[in-house]
């Protein structure tokens, strides 16, 4: 059985009380569990541009571990910063670019109309990623493990995928 934080429903709300208005989408195993797939959930990732990633630092200012500034690692580069709600990581990453595993520099994700979706949780809309940018985004990161089982599930019939999780 697949497992996430304990707070995890109620901090998925809160964030997206907070960010409302903005462009933004949760991305990563947080995203695919809020659309149906079965993956372990540490942590909640926050996909968005630029000025989300920054206005991040005023909205969440009380939950601050690690400011919104532009950091870039050998494989990573972005607007990135580190928050804890409900004891739990959320970390926000503004204008996302990966390098592949041929070294290039991919275009960066934003979570602009193309990479998420709206949908509904609970009876509150909150933004995601869609599945294929989750599969884009794994692919150029080499998590091809996370890549297939994603994909399994994609396949599966739709009723197949949803869990009662909440």
């Amino acid at each position: 059985m697949p497992t996430k934080p304990k707070q995890f429903k109620k901090t998925i709300l809160f964030l997206a009380k907070k960010l409302q208005g903005c462009q933004y989408a949760f991305r990563g195993t947080a995203s695919l569990v809020l659309q149906g797939l079965e993956m372990n959930v540490d942590d909640i990732d926050i996909l968005c541009n630029k000025k989300t990633a920054l206005k991040c630092n005023r909205l969440l200012k009380d939950f601050l571990v690690e400011k919104v500034s532009y950091k870039k690692s050998p494989k990573f580069k972005s607007f990135f910063g580190k928050f804890e709600v409900n004891g739990i990581s959320v970390e926000v990453m503004g204008d996302w670019q990966i390098k592949d595993t041929k070294g290039v520099w991919g275009q960066p994700f934003t979570a602009d109309g193309g990479q998420r979706k709206e949908i509904s949780f609970v009876g509150k809309k909150v933004w995601v990623t869609k599945t294929e940018t989750e599969l884009l985004m794994f692919a150029q990161m080499g998590r091809w493990t996370a890549y297939q089982k994603i994909k399994k599930q994609l396949k599966l019939p739709k009723e197949d995928c949803q869990q009662k999780l909440f």
